[in-house]
């Protein structure tokens, strides 16, 4: 190669590494969309949609979050995965796809490899909720020989979330069955448990008023101790089912390749904007719990729930087709 070759070489190199630099220092300059996979309404919408108002005055940018229901968080997920890493497309992940379609989904086994962290938002837990015109049990022991004796119906956010896993196992524990009837979200399927379509659901503290008010019946929530939003009612590890703790949570996170200095200031945005008053009340009044973690605490947390999940598939209870 020529001088002057290997001078124009090197000089396009310097170029676009200098634009890529600025690039990066002139983020945000523009909108950012953020992908939920979920329909709106829901425990994962309300929380992203919160935080992301207060992001966008951090980051002067508006925030659009764009709702991509479907396939139990696939279509949602992919959207986010396939993204450019530019830090103009981001989106959440919860248990159900980060953790769960490793393990359920082959075209997913590299899924670690396949999203920058941002941060875990916030954690919470669930509870067992029944449609009391529906189903006469008022306590998790009643519901236990109930559900023995008689073929019941239960909604989940969709095949293959942690919402169907959780019943599946007490339902084993229990040795029961029941009919599994998925939706595209909570939101969906909670509706459908209040209209009398099915017989229980596990719900989120999205849910409390309809507890409040009477028209649904919570027996048991998941927390290793009582959750703060159904203090009166027992876990279930009180209710007799031995090691049963189940925790969701809600992160943020940006397609893989995401530059780190793109990384930190939208860790640093949506760190800010969680610790805010007005998400800190918001997620409090519904039973979250905050998080705020830094971008490496999500892959530590993802590989904990996968050595949880994996036994449950092993035993062949779930049926994903």
């Amino acid at each position: 190669m020529s001088k002057t070759m290997l001078a124009l070489a090197l000089g396009a190199v310097f170029a676009l590494t200098a634009g890529t630099g600025q690039a990066q220092n002139d983020w945000p300059n523009k909108p950012i969309t953020m992908i939920v996979p979920y329909p709106a309404g829901g425990f994962a919408d309300s929380v992203t949609r919160a935080a992301s108002a207060e992001a966008a005055q951090i980051l002067k940018q508006p925030i659009v979050v764009d709702n991509k229901p479907g396939a139990a968080g696939r279509i949602g997920t992919d959207a986010i995965t396939r993204a450019a890493p530019d830090g103009y497309t981001i989106g959440i992940a919860v248990p159900a796809t980060l953790s769960l379609l490793p393990l359920i989904d082959k075209r997913y086994e590299n899924l670690s490899k396949q999203y920058t962290p941002i941060t875990i938002a916030v954690r919470t837990y669930s509870a067992l909720a029944v449609n009391p015109d529906k189903v006469s049990a008022k306590t998790f022991k009643e519901f236990a020989a109930l559900v023995k004796q008689k073929q019941l119906s239960y909604g989940s956010a969709g095949i293959g979330t942690s919402y169907h896993l959780w019943v599946e196992s007490i339902l084993n524990q229990l040795g029961a069955e029941a009919v599994h009837v998925p939706y595209r979200g909570e939101a969906p399927g909670v509706a459908d448990l209040v209209a009398g379509h099915v017989d229980f659901m596990m719900i989120s503290g999205a849910s409390k008023s309809l507890m409040e008010s009477g028209k649904l019946r919570v027996l048991a929530t998941t927390g290793p101790v009582r959750w703060s939003v159904y203090p009166d009612v027992p876990t279930l590890k009180e209710a007799g089912l031995d090691q049963f703790s189940a925790i969701g949570w809600l992160s943020f996170i940006a397609p893989p390749g995401l530059p780190k200095p793109l990384q930190d200031k939208l860790n640093a945005a949506y760190v800010q904007a969680l610790k805010s008053e007005a998400v800190g009340k918001m997620t409090v009044s519904q039973g979250y719990e905050l998080v705020a973690s830094p971008p490496e605490a999500l892959p530590q947390t993802v590989a904990e729930d996968m050595k949880l999940f994996a036994p449950i598939f092993a035993s062949g209870r779930v049926k994903l087709e």
